[in-house]
């Protein structure tokens, strides 16, 4: 297509070049976000590097958002509403199949990032196939409107003997000890980014995270079967974001003997009493249906004395604290079983063995 200028020679009409940044879904979980949702919308549509589209799924079907004003003010978003309460793992399966993005941000509600965080961790992607997740330094922010508070949310996950899943240097001042990139076993979803052709080829019956879990280590699920169909996981401290968190971990106790073991069940203590007794019985629960879904006999049998041990540590801590909660978890886990079994017998053949990640 012509013009004619002022001279009255023809002039060329340049088009809008296209933009050929990497394409990604956000998606974002919401259940009852309060303060939180707006700061964690303004950070992503801030990304740069990247074209985002944002599906914010909402999950309380009791509080509706309200989509009209989150589309007007956030154009790059589209707001999905569940019928139901289904839980975290659902919400975000939801807003993964609406999507056809290479690659997926999952991000919680009450995060936000720094302008430069996806494109940081989408590089990693593009540069390295065998990754299958990566994510970066999550800094700890009580609230929007209060500053972080120079401490580390999460710098990925981690699994100790007794099959406890943490948070690396969750707790600890960011003075520099978590700078280098390095693989780790996985990621933490509140603001992680997948590969998509991994997830769907990881999926069960159709599910990224598996539903059972409904919220959760879901991730820790995830990364488990990443691992074991090949994939690596990441971390990248030149990413950087912050996240509330509602229950922080009970910091690791230095040294041995007794007054070690003392010390750590008065720190669990003190951490369990900051959850709720729904929390406290489903963070068991999923941590069971972690090992029946993925453990290997071999590691079984090799840690039984660290799973004993713990299972041990974890029941009696919440027996203290709920008792009658306690004995009805343990019972009504045997309903989930049948299916946490299903889940397992769908997995690839592969496997994944713990043993270069146990510490």
């Amino acid at each position: 297509m012509t013009r004619s200028g002022r001279s009255g020679l023809p002039r060329k009409v340049i088009s809008a070049r296209p933009d050929y940044s990497p394409r990604v879904d956000v998606v974002i979980p919401v259940f009852r976000p309060g303060a939180w949702l707006a700061a964690c919308l303004d950070s992503a549509i801030a990304s740069t590097g990247v074209r985002l589209l944002l599906w914010v799924v909402d999950d309380d079907p009791t509080r509706p958002l309200d989509d009209g004003q989150i589309q007007a003010s956030w154009p790059q978003s589209t707001v999905i509403s569940m019928a139901t309460n289904s839980g975290f793992a659902s919400a975000c399966n939801r807003g993964i199949r609406a999507g056809t993005a290479p690659y997926v941000l999952l991000l919680n509600q009450d995060a936000r990032l720094e302008p430069d965080y996806v494109s940081r961790l989408v590089a990693r992607l593009a540069d390295d196939p065998g990754l299958g997740a990566v994510a970066g330094k999550l800094l700890r922010q009580e609230e929007p409107a209060i500053p972080p508070d120079g401490t580390i949310d999460t710098c990925g996950i981690e699994i100790r003997r007794g099959r406890r899943p943490v948070d690396i240097d969750q707790g600890q001042l960011d003075d520099g000890r978590a700078d280098q990139w390095r693989e780790v076993f996985g990621v933490c979803a509140a603001a992680a980014l997948y590969r998509r052709s991994a997830i769907e080829q990881v999926a069960v019956g159709g599910e990224v995270f598996d539903e059972l879990f409904f919220m959760h280590k879901e991730d820790v699920d995830l990364a488990w079967r990443l691992r074991a169909a090949g994939f690596r996981a990441g971390f990248d401290p030149s990413a950087v974001g912050y996240h509330a968190r509602g229950v922080r971990r009970a910091l690791d106790v230095v040294g041995s003997g007794p007054r070690k073991w003392v010390e750590r069940g008065r720190r669990l203590i003190s951490q369990e009493r900051g959850k709720s007794s729904m929390l406290r019985r489903r963070a068991w629960r999923n941590q069971v249906l972690l090992l029946v879904k993925n453990e290997e006999p071999d590691d079984f049998m090799r840690w039984f004395g660290d799973l004993l041990a713990h299972q041990a540590l974890q029941t009696g801590i919440s027996f203290f604290l709920d008792p009658l909660g306690t004995i009805k978890s343990r019972v009504s886990i045997v309903s989930d079983l049948p299916k946490a079994f299903a889940a397992r017998r769908a997995r690839e053949t592969r496997r994944s063995s713990l043993r270069d990640w146990l510490p």
